[in-house]
């Protein structure tokens, strides 16, 4: 099966040959129905918990995800994404939560405690 995107080069997801503006290099694409899930990866110094996008297969932004809820860190962006074993897309946090997120508004629910 074919990419529904070009490529990632030098942390810029292009689509059809285009670059698509994000605000931080893409470091995971997660293909899942007809969406792309984007997961940036912010600086270091950068607080910016707000990092995984649904895009269209055409790069219109559809949603932006829901902070962590959880936590008393104020830094804690969204590290990886994964469908699990049912279909749903899992965005894993730094603090060992797991959520499961709404591909319709970028919501997100507690799935798991991994520490």
């Amino acid at each position: 099966m074919t990419q529904p995107w070009d490529r990632i080069d030098a942390g810029t997801l292009l689509i059809a040959g285009q670059p698509i503006s994000l605000p931080h290099p893409v470091k995971e694409v997660l293909h899942n129905n007809d969406r792309l899930l984007i997961l940036v990866e912010p600086p270091p110094d950068v607080i910016f918990n707000r990092n995984v996008f649904a895009l269209s297969m055409h790069g219109e932004r559809l949603w932006q995800i829901e902070e962590s809820p959880y936590g008393a860190e104020v830094d804690k962006p969204y590290i990886n994404l994964h469908c699990d074993k049912n279909g749903l897309v899992i965005a894993g946090n730094w603090n060992g939560l797991s959520y499961s997120v709404d591909l319709h508004n970028g919501a997100v629910s507690v799935d798991a405690f991994e520490k």
